[in-house]
């Protein structure tokens, strides 16, 4: 007979295996916490079918994120990059890029980023098929606050006005968006219920 036992932040799962009479059986308990706090993001997807680049870091401090999105920067030709801290839980960062991709290319991105993986792998989970970056406060949590533009020297891309827009609202200077942009002002915001830390 063996025991596992396996303990997440929203989770804990217990595993029996065990054999009797030549058969094999396992069961499987979990416990996790219900969504209990509801919660305000914005959605990747823009009205073209296009997306723009979100990225969620979770444990990586800021000089090892923005080593990352230079990185993404260089190898994709990405442009600016928009950097958020969560300022309640260390080393918790946000990032957005203006440029706008098909789902697959922007995908692709994701996986040779260091963000967390349970972040890229959502759109394969959520029906409407989009990243969500929360915005807005997370129970007693504090919304992500901005932290600086990691500029690029790449500037090809058509980006997306509504997440523009959305920037350019939460006070960052129009010094830093330059460029082609597709006009579209219809931004996807999304409110969701969460299990996640709230306190």
């Amino acid at each position: 007979m063996k025991l596992e036992f396996l303990k997440r932040e929203n989770f804990s799962q217990f595993l029996l295996k065990f054999s009797f009479l030549n058969r094999g059986y396992l069961f499987r308990f979990q416990s996790y916490n219900l969504p209990k706090a509801w919660v305000y993001g914005i959605s990747s997807r823009t009205r073209k079918g296009k997306y723009v680049l979100f990225h969620d870091y979770d444990d990586l401090s800021l000089p090892d994120v923005l080593e990352d999105l230079k990185f993404l920067q260089e190898r994709f030709k990405l442009s600016n990059y928009y950097v958020f801290q969560i300022p309640d839980k260390s080393n918790s960062f946000h990032a957005i890029c203006l440029d706008t991709f098909t789902i697959s290319e922007a995908f692709e991105i994701q996986k040779s980023s260091c963000c967390d993986l349970a972040f890229i792998n959502s759109i394969k989970f959520l029906k409407s098929k989009e990243w969500i970056l929360r915005v807005g406060k997370k129970g007693n949590r504090a919304e992500p606050e901005f932290v600086k533009v990691l500029e690029s020297k790449f500037n090809k891309r058509v980006k997306s006005t509504a997440h523009k827009d959305y920037l350019r609202k939460i006070g960052i200077s129009k010094e830093y968006f330059k460029g082609k942009f597709d006009g579209v002002k219809f931004l996807g915001v999304v409110k969701y219920n969460t299990a996640n830390r709230v306190d």
